[in-house]
């Protein structure tokens, strides 16, 4: 061996060797380091990232006895790996994003969002991942359906009724915290200015205390909702005062309106608090014979309409300047004698209320006629006085009537008084029987007469300026129509009770033939 070593053939033989081997080893590491290459390079190309949206978790857990809260309705997921697997998965639509509550208590825990039938070749991502969730046991109760509608939504002049909710109770299910904390289960309506009755049907839905919608279920989920609509109207009685001068020599002896009532058309609550229409102002200045005057009808406060909207007023007039009134002034003298501060009083009070005349207490009166009456008449001879008998709890302006002997003509320094009405308290069925004996009584002794309605003189026919006396003037149902009688609102429906307004006024004191007797 040691021979063979020393000879020169075999070392460069063994040199030779050595080289070609270390030249294949480096060039066997340039070939590993490009074929490594290429391979990444042709991986990256093939592989692919995908989003998917809203997708829908499934969540496992005995639903028949169990509520679970907290499990969001979607999920997003991220897909990564190759373009033909993550086409394919798209595709198909098998995956799935699912919670298992099954072996779970109940109470609060943190679980994952799992997903399924995604390949093994695919990188996922979900967010959220982890999730709180609260399991609770299951509990339904039946609770009341009550309407909820906005009553001022209804047409201008109309009025919306209790509503009817068929059927009128449901079932609610959840949670046993979220049914402890149902404060309300309404159906919501919207009137959407109805003018006639709305039928519909309304989704239900149970809320707090604040309003706020829970998440329970309501069984049914509907229900049907009526809500009667009506016009409604009133007929009252409406009353008319003289208003302006007339021409000279021209004294005004009747105000007699053509139609003795109107029909008022509003909410319910404003038609309790109007009984009448009065103080009309019928305007004759510069008058100077008999003739009708067409008068427009004040609409009152909290009232949409009035019908008709104007009424026809037959003025009556009495000339002083004929020949038997010139006879008479000529021989008579006619002179003017002045009253200062006669007292106001009121009449036809009923024991249901109280009275408080509040303004004036007393009025001053200029009284014209022949001397020698007017010599021998004083303060007693002349009596003031307010009728209070129409008049509901409130406060109104009535007319104030003067009584005075038939031979002179009277004018007062203030021809209306303010009175305040105030409801007195109920004591009980003595107290009711006895205001009814009062009205009852009132009523029969003064229906035979009419009261004064103005300021004027004693000849008794002139109810426009306070002469007494005049029977002339009916109650309101003896003038009545066909046509008033049978006037009803738009949708049938009429609050309004005649024959309570004809009781009303049937029942109204009349002072006027009474206090000219005592007058004289």
């Amino acid at each position: 061996m040691d021979k063979l070593m020393n000879r020169s053939w075999v070392m460069k033989i063994i040199a030779l060797l050595l080289a070609f081997m270390l030249y294949l080893s480096v060039n066997l590491d340039d070939g590993a380091s490009s074929s490594n290459k290429i391979l990444n390079r042709s991986s990256s190309a093939n592989t692919g990232v995908e989003t998917l949206t809203d997708v829908p978790v499934q969540v496992s857990y005995n639903e028949k006895n169990r509520i679970v809260r907290g499990v969001p309705d979607t999920v997003i997921m991220t897909l990564e790996g190759p373009k033909n697997i993550l086409a394919q998965t798209k595709l198909q639509k098998d995956y799935q994003a699912y919670i298992d509550l099954d072996n779970l208590s109940l109470g609060q825990h943190r679980v994952k969002v799992q997903y399924r039938n995604i390949s093994d070749n695919l990188n996922v991502v979900v967010k959220p991942d982890i999730v709180n969730v609260t399991i609770e046991e299951r509990d339904s109760k039946q609770f009341s359906v009550e309407a909820s509608y906005d009553k001022n939504k209804v047409k201008n002049g109309y009025e919306a009724g209790e509503a009817t909710v068929s059927p009128r109770a449901v079932t609610v299910t959840g949670a046993s915290s979220q049914l402890d904390q149902v404060a309300y289960v309404k159906a919501i309506i919207d009137l959407d200015n109805a003018s006639k009755t709305v039928t519909k049907q309304a989704t239900v839905v149970a809320l707090d205390k604040n309003l706020n919608k829970l998440n329970v279920t309501v069984q049914p989920e509907t229900v049907n909702v009526t809500i009667p609509v009506r016009n409604i109207s009133k007929k009252v009685p409406i009353d008319v005062i003289q208003e302006g001068t007339p021409g000279d020599g021209v004294n005004i002896t009747k105000l007699e309106p053509k139609t003795d009532t109107v029909k008022i058309i509003g909410p319910s609550d404003s038609l309790e608090k109007i009984d009448k229409i009065d103080n009309i102002p019928v305007d004759v200045t510069g008058i100077t014979k008999s003739k009708d005057i067409k008068v427009n009808v004040p609409v009152p406060d909290g009232i949409d309409s009035v019908s008709p909207k104007q009424i026809t007023v037959h003025v009556e007039v009495d000339k002083q300047g004929d020949e038997q009134d010139a006879e008479e002034t000529d021989a008579s003298a006619a002179e003017t004698k002045s009253f200062k501060n006669l007292p106001v009083s009121l009449t036809g009070q009923s024991s249901k209320y109280t009275y408080e005349l509040l303004s004036p207490t007393s009025v001053d009166a200029d009284v014209k006629g022949p001397k020698s009456d007017l010599d021998k008449l004083t303060k007693s001879g002349i009596t003031l006085s307010a009728n209070v008998g129409n008049l509901s709890a409130g406060e109104h302006t009535v007319p104030i009537i003067i009584n005075s002997p038939d031979s002179v003509t009277s004018t007062l320094s203030t021809k209306q008084a303010k009175v305040r009405v105030t409801a007195k308290k109920q004591s009980g069925t003595n107290d009711e029987q006895t205001d009814k004996e009062t009205s009852g009584s009132t009523s029969d002794s003064d229906k035979e007469t009419k009261p004064d309605t103005g300021t004027g003189s004693g000849s008794g026919t002139n109810p426009g300026t306070g002469n007494s006396g005049d029977s002339t003037d009916k109650p309101s149902e003896e003038t009545d129509t066909p046509e008033d009688n049978t006037d009803t609102p738009t949708d049938g429906t009429e609050t309004g009770d005649d024959s309570s307004n004809q009781s009303d006024e049937n029942s109204t004191p009349v002072d006027g033939q009474t206090d000219n007797t005592s007058g004289n």
